[in-house]
């Protein structure tokens, strides 16, 4: 299925859980991305466990992200249509070549930071390590043009489910600006606190990741905020039902109040929970995909 800008689709969407998925990943993978490379680009101590981390999480999440979506597909056998036909009217096109290219740069920026320690392996993994090192210079390049892709990913998400313009809950404006779509917004704070929080678990045992927590529950602050914008710029129904457990537990309390309440103690006394904060926020980034892409079909 295909979604034009700004068309309205009067019959009833069939996205599910494989959607909710996709979209999920797709933010991991450019928060992962962006949080690697801002490290790589701007940070004199960089840790290089967190940008391995975030390298390594970028494709990885990208490309089972996209798996998904090719499965969900009715006519999966046609996926490689999107890749070579650019519509500039079709939001699921515009998006497809976003993605495909970031995919790219993710594979490549994950080369170039994990082929050197591949130098203790002997054979092959010498070779790689060799050539990893022959192109480390475009190490940085590849962080910066990789950065705007993965911001552009993430945003896209929202992107996508904001074009059916027939949807209250998808399309919505953020605070009332017209053309700047509220889960654009949205998904691009939670993609990235989800990305950055996968991240940190994978470099659980580094020591000077503060800032990242601090960040991190600056992002959490900022989705607290605008999920009560939100909810109150749509119909208060979208929020009952089926659905409200789904959004008040799984988003509000485990996905976001949990961790922000456990990271503020940590802080205070300093502790450090790594799994059970960051894997709150992950589990929290998922039920918001859930939440928004099956409560937007129900009215």
């Amino acid at each position: 299925m295909d979604v034009t800008w700004g068309m309205p689709i009067q019959e009833h969407l069939p996205w599910a859980g494989m959607i909710a998925l996709y979209l999920f990943l797709a933010g991991i993978a450019g928060g992962g991305f962006l949080t690697a490379s801002l490290t790589d680009l701007f940070n004199k101590n960089r840790s290089e466990q967190l940008i391995k981390s975030g390298a390594l999480i970028a494709p990885i999440a990208i490309v089972l992200g996209l798996g998904l979506l090719v499965v969900d597909l009715s006519r999966p056998l046609t996926f490689w249509k999107l890749l070579i036909y650019i519509n500039t009217h079709s939001v699921m096109s515009i998006g497809t070549f976003i993605i495909s290219t970031f995919v790219t740069f993710a594979f490549i920026y994950a080369f170039l930071v994990w082929g050197k320690s591949f130098s203790s392996k002997g054979g092959l993994g010498a070779t790689i390590a060799k050539l990893a090192g022959k192109f480390s210079a475009l190490r940085k390049p590849v962080a910066l043009l990789g950065a705007v892709l993965a911001l552009s990913t993430t945003t896209y998400t929202g992107f996508l489910l904001s074009a059916v313009s027939t949807n209250a809950l998808w399309s919505v404006p953020f605070l009332g600006l017209v053309g700047v779509p509220f889960l654009a917004v949205l998904f691009l704070i939670s993609g990235v606190s989800t990305g950055l929080a996968a991240t940190l678990i994978g470099a659980a045992k580094e020591e000077g990741l503060g800032l990242y927590k601090k960040v991190d529950v600056v992002l959490i602050v900022l989705e607290i905020i605008l999920l009560m914008v939100l909810f109150l710029s749509v119909n208060p129904l979208y929020f009952t039902g089926t659905m409200a457990n789904l959004f008040w537990i799984g988003v509000m309390m485990i996905g976001l109040m949990l961790p922000l309440v456990l990271s503020v103690y940590g802080m205070i006394k300093d502790r450090h929970w790594v799994l059970p904060v960051y894997g709150a926020v992950i589990v929290g980034g998922l039920c918001l995909r859930y939440f928004i892409v099956f409560s937007g079909q129900m009215l």
